[in-house]
């Protein structure tokens, strides 16, 4: 009797639950891996699109820049032709002796000579992708070229005003050392200090002054290096200029070509 009675327990113990057979362990395991691996690419996905996103929206602050920087250079160039110019006719005085005879404007030409105004790179969206992480964030290799080459062509402007104003340091010096100082305060205190985007007001800055005294010295050695001093700084802007014709290139280019490929995916 308890030998029956045992045999049919372990007959019960192995009749339950179902056996799988290779098939359904296959089949499980295939689903798992689809479930895993669709996941995969989907997260993939999902972070593919925010980083074009990101993209998409440093590209469009670049062009924001590219704008910005287009209407500078055009200030900017404008006003250094203009200095160019009006240096010419310190040179002529000079030459003249235009001194002895209109000292009113040859104190005027002399003062506004300092007057500079420099590229000023509009650079929000360049920084903002240089902090995201540099250029990779932009998958289009022309584009990054192009952005290479416009930093380079800044980095020679920047570095030809950073020139320029250590020879208008120079100069300034010097000037203080020929021109009479009563007459210097009164021009000081009467110059237009009103904003203008105007390259002819803004370096005309220093009106004329009225009942000059002379210089404090009529040297021509002395004054043979002032008019020097002078012209350095202008000489520069002659190399700004080309430099910054090529930037006024470069950045057409780019961003035209951000425009026809980004620009209809740009957020107004």
């Amino acid at each position: 009797m308890t030998q029956t009675n045992s045999m049919e327990v372990h007959h019960s113990h192995h009749s339950g639950g179902h056996k799988k057979n290779w098939k359904e362990y296959i089949t499980e395991f295939i689903m798992l891996f689809a479930a895993v691996t669709l996941g995969f690419f989907a997260e993939n996905l999902r972070e593919h699109q925010i980083e074009k996103n990101r993209e998409i929206q440093f590209l469009q602050n670049i062009h924001y820049d590219l704008e910005q920087d287009l209407k500078e250079i055009k200030m900017t160039s404008a006003f250094n032709i203009e200095k160019q110019m009006m240096n010419d006719s310190l040179v002529a005085a000079y030459e003249t002796k235009l001194y002895k005879k209109d000292l009113p404007r040859f104190y005027y030409l002399l003062k506004n000579a300092i007057i500079r105004k420099f590229f000023d790179h509009s650079s929000s969206g360049f920084t903002q992708l240089k902090n995201a992480g540099g250029l990779r964030l932009i998958e289009d290799k022309s584009i990054i070229q192009k952005i290479i080459g416009i930093e380079n062509t800044i980095m020679i402007i920047e570095s030809l005003q950073a020139s320029m104003d250590q020879n208008l340091l120079l100069l300034r010096d010097e000037l203080n050392s020929i021109l009479d100082p009563v007459t210097n305060n009164k021009m000081n205190r009467s110059q237009n200090l009103t904003y203008t985007s105007s390259s002819r007001s803004l370096l005309r800055r220093y009106n004329y002054p009225t009942d000059p005294r002379p210089l404090t010295t009529y040297d021509h050695n002395k004054l043979s290096r002032l008019i020097n001093l002078c012209s350095g700084p202008v000489n520069t802007t002659l190399h700004i200029n080309f430099y910054l014709n090529r930037l006024r290139m470069q950045e057409e280019v780019l961003n035209e070509e951000i425009l026809k490929k980004f620009g209809d995916r740009f957020k107004d």
